[in-house]
């Protein structure tokens, strides 16, 4: 018979110990698909990686939102460009009619943030997000306009990608282009790999011993002599010329952009843990749950952060206010609102500091503050790309440098069952204030009850006769909706209209006349006017007025109007999420009161 004397203790804290290491052990060893780690590109900062094989096609991650960013530079003499090299074109992202003429930037959270570009080596496609306002509506919801309806913007693989290969996403040429001082005037861009391959591939059609001789005599020291785009492309040796055409041009870098296993679980960290889905919170749109059961002391995930050191230089947004003509006062303006981006962001009543996460599945973390299951704290100096040193700077201090100086760890407080929503404690502040907008909130307009988005109209009218010119006349659409017709109609050869993509605006039409087809299907006559389709559309040079009959009904859709979503709603809730006081540095508390307050 055992017996429990001074011998059984020692036996019980060797268990205990035992028990720690394995529990220990255990949570870095959880399943995880995707890591965040240092980037096989020399000075490129944090990557992503795969941590199963991906074959084309399949999803990498649990998709993320996007948060759009209104013209900065127009609203502030000296804006704050934290997270320009962050951001993708509104426009590629469905968001260019939010506030059209005026540029939108597209601040995608999660892997959109965190993927680098390596033009030979594109093994991921850009994710475009859905728009969805999570059945929010702005006549009963306080929420309304205080979350980004884009959302799900799912990566997925083009090419094989093995285990532990960094994913790389196709910034577009012209990001390269506009860098010449990091990037030369001969660095080589898509299209050059694409030739670069090419000249390979017709090297070894004349045999493998022929392919030697034409680069080790011709090609080889042409590299070393004219250092244009192509020729640094093309592989530097045999051998990767011979990968280059057996495998791909793009296998050539695979072996230098991929990580063993063990080295991501030892320096990188799982972004893998959380997907989206709708929150049990009543109102709250989205949240996020445990893709899998996660330990107590489990960092969910790691994002490094953004950091806007003076929020005034970037958050108000102004409107100019009308003046006399005659007047020789210069305009004033007035806040009119303030970035989204704000609801994503870490801050603190006594700092002019912001602090924007941009980790996988972060944005979907709703506030609660009795079923708490998570926090933040800063991880260890030099991982993640977290200078320690940053705790103690001062908030002007931080002005003039770029790219992540911090970071913070998302950890599980308790143990958490797969499917279980995921809480942080936003603070006391932010619970506040919260209580107060909703106890106080009105909707923005009187006829609020009765709107509806052009994503719920074009889901209402599906397959009911569209109004002309002439009917609209008499019972127009509402305010808020424009009618546009596919770009595709002013070419020849039409093909099909029935999937519009995020980047498909169409063209602003009126609808002339409205007929039967010879199956009884309705069609169209339109006059549309053509525009830039985007910021680099060098070929536009000025509008085309185009008639267009027998257009069918799927080439025409309702687009909401510049600036009457939900994001533009005056009274929508505007606070970033509280810094706990327990890792707050007091270096970076630069005022003595609340610089958050309602416009």
């Amino acid at each position: 018979m055992l017996r429990w004397n001074k011998q059984g203790s020692i036996w019980l804290a060797l268990v205990a110990i035992l028990v720690n290491f394995i529990s220990s052990h255990t949570c870095s060893a959880i399943q995880c698909n995707v890591f965040l780690a240092e980037s096989t590109i020399p000075n490129a900062g944090l990557g992503i990686f795969s941590g199963v094989e991906l074959n084309p096609g399949d999803p990498v991650g649990n998709g993320d939102v996007c948060i759009p960013i209104f013209n900065v530079e127009k609203h502030h003499e000296e804006p704050s460009d934290a997270i320009n090299d962050y951001v993708w074109a509104g426009e590629v992202m469905g968001m260019k009619l939010e506030a059209a003429p005026d540029l939108i930037e597209a601040n995608c959270l999660g892997l959109d943030s965190a993927l680098n570009c390596n033009l030979a080596l594109i093994n991921v496609a850009r994710a475009k997000p859905k728009y969805d306002d999570a059945g929010l509506h702005r006549s009963h919801d306080p929420a309304a306009g205080s979350i980004t309806p884009y959302h799900n913007g799912t990566t997925r693989a083009t090419i094989k990608v093995p285990i532990g290969g960094e994913l790389f996403k196709h910034y577009g040429d012209e990001w390269f282009k506009g860098r010449p001082d990091l990037f030369g005037e001969s660095f080589p861009l898509t299209e050059d790999f694409a030739s670069a391959e090419e000249i390979i591939n017709d090297a070894f059609s004349f045999g493998e011993e022929t392919a030697r001789s034409i680069l080790e005599e011709v090609i080889f020291p042409m590299q070393r002599i004219w250092g244009s785009r192509v020729m640094n492309a093309i592989p530097k040796t045999i051998d990767e010329a011979s990968i280059a055409f057996r495998e791909g041009i793009e296998m050539v870098y695979q072996p230098n952009a991929t990580r063993s296993i063990n080295w991501l679980q030892e320096h990188g960290k799982c972004v893998d843990h959380i997907i989206p889905k709708q929150s049990t919170i009543e109102g709250a749109g989205r949240g996020a749950f445990a893709k899998r059961g996660l330990p107590k002391g489990t960092i969910i995930t790691g994002s490094p952060l953004h950091h806007i050191p003076m929020k005034d230089n970037f958050i108000p947004i102004f409107r100019t206010l009308r003046t006399d003509a005659n007047s020789d006062e210069a305009p004033r303006r007035e806040i009119a609102g303030q970035q989204l981006l704000l609801n994503y962001c870490f801050g603190h009543s006594e700092s002019t500091l912001l602090l924007c996460p941009y980790g996988a599945g972060i944005g979907y973390i709703n506030h609660n503050q009795t079923r708490t299951n998570v926090k933040v704290v800063w991880p260890d100096d030099g991982l993640m790309s977290h200078d320690e040193t940053w705790l103690r700077k001062q908030p002007e201090e931080m002005i003039e440098f770029s790219g992540a100086h911090l970071a913070l760890d998302y950890v599980a407080t308790r143990d958490i069952a797969a499917g279980e929503e995921l809480f942080l404690d936003y603070g006391d502040d932010w619970e506040e204030a919260w209580n107060g907008h909703a106890t106080n909130w009105k909707s923005e307009r009187i006829w609020s009850s009765s709107y509806a988005s052009a994503k719920r109209w074009n889901e209402k009218v599906d397959g009911i006769p569209l109004r002309t010119a002439e009917e609209t006349s008499t019972d127009p659409y509402p305010a808020n909706l424009h009618v546009r017709c596919h770009s595709e109609l002013d070419e020849d050869d039409w093909g099909s209209f029935e999937e519009w993509p995020a980047s498909e605006y169409g063209y602003p039409c009126e609808i002339k006349e409205r007929k039967k087809d010879t199956k009884g299907q309705d069609i169209y006559s339109v006059r549309l006017v053509t525009e830039k389709y985007d910021r680099w559309d060098t070929e536009f040079e000025s509008p085309q007025v185009l008639d267009i009959d027998g257009v069918p009904r799927s080439a025409i859709r309702f687009f909401d109007a510049p600036f009457t979503t939900d994001l533009h709603l005056r009274g929508a809730f505007r606070l970033p999420i509280g810094i706990p006081e327990a890792i707050m540095p007091a270096e970076w508390k630069n005022v003595p009161f609340s610089v958050y307050s309602d416009p």
